[in-house]
């Protein structure tokens, strides 16, 4: 049955081809070479703008993959991070983020230090 659609479609597309060609003869003989000039200069016109908004398109989806993969590669360290922390015992985990609290300067109190 597929054989038969794809004849079918094949003897549309033929079709719409061969009326096509009809067509611009046809106005080539009624309008003029210029009315067929016109119109290529249009269908490139318009074919131009098509590559260039495809381009366009392109370039963003490939900047947008770039800012998700970096985006997932700086989850895959947090999670990583989180993992190391989780493994370690509970009396390290104090002790480093109690370093890490003395470490930090006192913001509050800045003013005070004028």
């Amino acid at each position: 049955m597929t054989d038969l659609d794809t004849i079918l479609a094949a003897g549309h597309a033929l079709a719409a081809v061969h009326a096509a060609v009809d067509q611009a003869i046809t106005a080539a003989l009624y309008y003029g070479p210029g009315a067929l000039v016109t119109a290529a200069a249009v269908a490139a016109w318009r074919t131009g703008r098509w590559t260039v908004r495809r381009h366009d398109q392109w370039l963003h989806d490939r900047a947008d993959r770039r800012a998700y993969t970096a985006r997932a590669a700086r989850l895959h360290q947090v999670a990583r991070s989180a993992d190391a922390y989780l493994a370690m015992p509970p009396a390290l985990v104090n002790a480093r983020l109690e370093a890490h609290l003395a470490a930090t300067p006192d913001l509050a109190n800045e003013g005070e230090e004028r």
